[in-house]
């Protein structure tokens, strides 16, 4: 088996890299950071936010826990993160190397808030890393003064695909019901983070979940888990899930689905075109908004549901079982077969199924991690309201080209 997701460093990475005034530094050959940083910097050349302690051949005989304390100065040195974060890969993982107590060290001359993560890959999966790594954000948490009508976001990792313009949109929309955004775990500060535990209420987008119910039990904060908002229907199923914890003002929604509807009016024709067309979607908890999406508003036949594994997936393989012939899980061997023998004729998901859509000659859209070769510099989110006439005029025109 071929899993659909990287290992577990990569997803710490994701979730620490998200607090934008903090530093991720791997004890690692320069090749581990490479990867990793390479995913996120091709959406963002901007964001370069993760070091190497540069370990060399001999350094995998002898150790380098040396050159780990090292890096931590000279990141702080020179960047000054609020937050700064020193992860083992799988080489000085199977060393042994004592970076937490590196770590502790570092803390002596460093006053900033250093953690260690054993992010060796030969533990786990992605979706464990990036779970586990948001549960440790938990001992810098403070609980305070509850701020009346907030929510936390948790899951919406900083590389995925138009990332900060669907934040944009969720924050759109949750402003006009009246719900505060109070922190995103993790697109958001340290000092934000810090302050989690003032929301009344846990919103999770699929992973994350670990950290929700630490924080139940910590905060006495309560978590719904909601499919990613994608198209109308997806942005009232989110609104409907809040309003069952805190207070959702409807009255503007009114108005966005005029402006939906006055849209893709003009696409109408088009539209007509995709019922009953046979598609695949592959992704990560993403998918299964996006798989509804396309069945519910649009009228496409899922025929092939391809999913990394994350903690709930048997709950939403449940919801979504009766508009998806072929689910596979975390193995990319058999969704390929699945894809290439079945009469699919549309497939939704990252730049690591361009290969398959070619082979199969059938169009590609991208909206899944990671996407390396398409770039979003304008405000075209995919999630929310504003997102269902992106979505639809990116089909249409990958359509036509075809």
């Amino acid at each position: 088996m071929e899993p659909l997701q990287g290992c577990r460093m990569i997803g710490a990475i994701r979730a620490f890299n998200g607090i934008l005034d903090g530093y991720s530094i791997l004890h690692s050959p320069p090749g581990c950071h490479s990867g990793v940083m390479m995913l996120e910097v091709l959406q963002d050349n901007s964001d370069w936010r993760i070091a190497v302690s540069g370990m060399h051949q001999r350094d995998l005989v002898y150790g380098a826990e040396n050159k780990c304390l090292l890096a931590i100065k000279k990141v702080y040195e020179t960047i000054k993160p609020n937050f700064i974060v020193a992860m083992d890969c799988c080489s000085s993982g199977i060393l042994g190397e004592d970076l937490e107590s590196i770590v502790n060290l570092a803390k002596d001359e460093i006053d900033k808030d250093i953690i260690y993560f054993s992010g060796a890959g030969y533990h786990s999966l992605a979706y464990s890393g990036y779970d586990e790594a948001l549960k440790s954000l938990v001992q810098f948490m403070e609980q305070k003064e509850t701020i009346p009508n907030s929510i936390n976001l948790i899951g919406i990792k900083i590389d995925d695909f138009k990332a900060k313009e669907d934040i944009e949109e969720i924050r759109r929309i949750c402003c006009n019901a009246g719900v505060n955004i109070n922190s995103i775990l993790t697109c958001d500060t340290f000092d934000a983070i810090k302050n989690a535990p003032n929301a009344e209420l846990n919103v999770v987008f699929g992973d994350g979940i670990k950290l929700a119910e630490l924080m139940k039990k910590k905060f006495d904060i309560p978590y719904v888990v909601v499919d990613y908002p994608y198209g109308l229907n997806g942005t009232l199923e989110f609104l409907n899930s809040l309003n069952e914890h805190v207070n959702v003002d409807f009255e503007f929604v009114e108005e966005e689905k005029k402006k939906i509807i006055k849209t893709v009016e003009k696409v109408q024709f088009y539209l007509k075109g995709f019922y009953g067309m046979s598609s695949a979607v592959v992704g990560d908890y993403k998918a299964f908004g996006f798989a509804k999406f396309l069945s519910d508003e649009i009228g496409f036949d899922i025929d092939t549901l391809g999913v990394s594994k994350f903690y709930n997936i048997n709950s939403k393989i449940k919801e979504i079982k009766d508009i998806v012939e072929n689910i596979v899980i975390d193995d990319r061997k058999e969704l390929e077969d699945k894809i290439m023998e079945n009469n699919i004729e549309i497939l939704f998901g990252s730049s690591y199924e361009k290969k398959m859509a070619q082979n199969k000659n059938i169009p590609l859209i991208r909206f899944s991690y990671p996407v390396v070769d398409e770039i979003s510099l304008n405000n075209t989110p995919l999630a929310g309201f504003r997102g269902a006439p992106t979505i639809i005029e990116r089909i249409i025109n990958e359509i036509t080209k075809a």
